[in-house]
């Protein structure tokens, strides 16, 4: 998930603040779930498109694009104001990026003509890693900066068994950022802390590396979402299924915490790999259902959660 605010104003982005009309805030050019989600800017919105990278653009890509984040939101009777910054270690984007990256970042076909502020469902340091605007060890260096110490490891019970961080849940997900999102807001209203890897800085680690470093945790919950379609060789058809990453993430959690501590949540029609037998597969459903049975996992394993 990323912001793109586009303005007809050739100095909008030499300093902050900047205002943009409140019909043209999280709506246009915005998928209507996405935007009914942030449009009303209440607390838990604002909080998440600041945690948002963003694109500042001029219409036309007049200039060179930039790359940061929206620090503060002000609401006004009929505008939103927003202080903002640029990446210290990102480049500027050259004149022309975002039409190249049109299909990547799912740009209107008039979009870049227009003033507004859009948030998109693309995953963006991905996308200018793959493109080859932004390198990796820029990645790095920018996450760094906010460096998120680790899950705090307790120390070894008396009896020499293992003991477990019953404070916060190690959360694996795919492209779904909806779903990730909602899931997150769930394990913050039961009084938990949520861990979701690509939000902790790498500091030169390896994903594998990160995935140790950050799942030093309780409890944790795989999110199966129809990221990709998978078949048989020579198959005309073949079934939405999750993410490569999940799939490895799942069992490398079952193996480090055990089945008891790992729940799998299944969005919409997926196929589960047939190999990690004996899991609890929640469907997410539209009741919250989910929820409850989630609640009634975390507080078999001894964590204190009340929905």
């Amino acid at each position: 998930m990323f912001n793109l605010l586009i303005s007809g104003n050739p100095e909008s982005w030499e300093s902050s603040p900047y205002e943009v009309d409140r019909s043209r805030a999280v709506v246009e050019y915005t998928a209507n779930e996405i935007s009914e989600r942030y449009k009303f800017f209440d607390e838990k919105a604002i909080r998440e498109l600041k945690s948002f990278p963003s694109l500042f653009v001029i219409e036309n890509e007049e200039k060179e694009s930039r790359i940061g984040y929206i620090t503060n939101i002000r609401l006004r009777q009929s505008s939103v104001v927003i202080d903002f910054e640029f990446d210290p270690i990102l480049p500027p984007l050259r004149i022309g990026a975002i039409e190249d990256l049109r299909i990547d970042i799912d740009l209107g076909k008039w979009e870049l003509s227009r003033t507004h502020w859009a948030v998109k469902d693309e995953p963006l340091f991905e996308i200018l890693l793959r493109r080859g605007y932004v390198t990796q060890q820029q990645l790095d260096a920018c996450q760094s900066l906010n460096e998120t110490p680790p899950p705090v490891a307790p120390a070894p019970s008396s009896n020499g068994q293992t003991a477990f961080n019953a404070s916060q849940v190690f959360i694996v997900h795919g492209h779904d950022e909806l779903a990730k999102l909602e899931m997150a807001d769930f394990i913050e209203s039961v009084g938990l802390e949520p861990i979701i890897l690509h939000m902790q800085a790498s500091s030169g680690r390896t994903i594998i590396e990160k995935i140790e470093y950050y799942s030093n945790v309780g409890f944790g919950i795989v999110l199966y979402t129809p990221c990709d379609v998978g078949q048989k060789a020579g198959a005309l058809s073949g079934r939405y299924r999750a993410r490569q990453n999940v799939v490895f993430e799942h069992g490398y959690l079952i193996g480090k915490l055990g089945r008891s501590r790992v729940s799998a949540v299944v969005k919409g029609d997926v196929e589960t790999p047939n190999d990690i037998s004996g899991v609890v597969y929640v469907p997410m459903d539209d009741d919250g259902i989910w929820k409850t049975e989630l609640v009634r996992e975390l507080a078999s394993v001894g964590y204190a959660v009340g929905a």
